[in-house]
């Protein structure tokens, strides 16, 4: 599967997607690409410690995938990535019976659904990160649309997404709730990231509001923020979605932040 190139690129670069079955000795680019684009505090997430190695299992490696440039020389680069799990839905019909825990609920539910040898039914996108040095390029969409054929491929009921609203960090001082219903001029989502997956067929479901839970003592927080913390209360730190939560007294920061549920249409191929 090919991929337009940024400008700038030789236009003979060869650009496809594989699996990390394909290719496991590409596993630590997904990490590598990653740290390069997420805010250093998700790091700290306890469920993503606990079971994100999980995905490059035998049986999960299928479903994350990486975007390949090959050059005229033969040279590789890795150009971005994506990540995703099956996982049993108990309610696939019922699309509001998604978990307030999004990303990380979704993570050890399929997990979980792995280890008791249970038959998932849906698969949840986790991750899609673009190198800076492609940004502007289709690559989001073709993983997006890759996801689709992939839940398909295997016969899941569904593609859902706990999408993380990537311009809420520019706006610290409106609401989760606010900005979440926020639209352009047109009547489509504010957000970009949310507008990409809606304008590839997906519908919003619901917020999930503890999407993912960063407790850390505040000596970390400062080494990952530069922020310190005299008082106790609330704080914006850099990327982040909701307000980190400094409590002095006992010395730790809790960042829980939402994100957004959002299902994708399978039957339809054009989007």
């Amino acid at each position: 599967m090919s991929a337009s190139l940024a400008a700038g690129q030789e236009a003979d670069s060869l650009v496809t997607l594989v699996s990390a079955e394909e290719r496991p000795d590409l596993i630590l680019a997904f990490a590598e690409l990653g740290a390069a684009v997420w805010p250093k505090f998700i790091s700290g997430d306890a469920v993503a410690v606990n079971y994100w190695d999980s995905l490059f299992s035998e049986n999960l490696r299928r479903h994350q995938f990486l975007a390949l440039s090959t050059d005229r020389d033969g040279n590789e680069r890795v150009l971005a990535t994506s990540n995703s799990i099956p996982f049993a839905w108990a309610a696939p019909d019922e699309d509001t019976s998604l978990p307030d825990g999004g990303w990380d609920a979704v993570l050890a539910a399929g997990a979980h659904t792995l280890a008791a040898g249970q038959k998932p039914n849906a698969l949840s996108a986790l991750a899609i990160v673009v190198s800076r040095a492609m940004r502007g390029s289709d690559l989001a969409e073709r993983l997006i649309a890759n996801m689709k054929a992939d839940a398909r491929k295997h016969g899941f009921q569904a593609l859902v997404a706990p999408v993380r609203p990537t311009k809420k960090a520019a706006y610290p001082l409106t609401s989760f709730k606010d900005y979440a219903a926020w639209s352009t001029p047109s009547g489509a989502p504010f957000d970009p990231w949310v507008r990409k997956h809606w304008q590839l067929g997906a519908r919003l479901v619901k917020t999930a509001p503890r999407s993912m839970r960063v407790e850390a003592p505040l000596s970390q927080w400062t080494e990952w923020s530069g922020l310190r913390f005299p008082v106790s209360g609330p704080y914006h730190v850099e990327g982040g979605l909701a307000p980190l939560m400094a409590d002095c007294a006992s010395g730790i920061g809790l960042y829980e932040e939402p994100n957004i549920w959002m299902r994708h249409r399978l039957e339809d191929d054009g989007r």
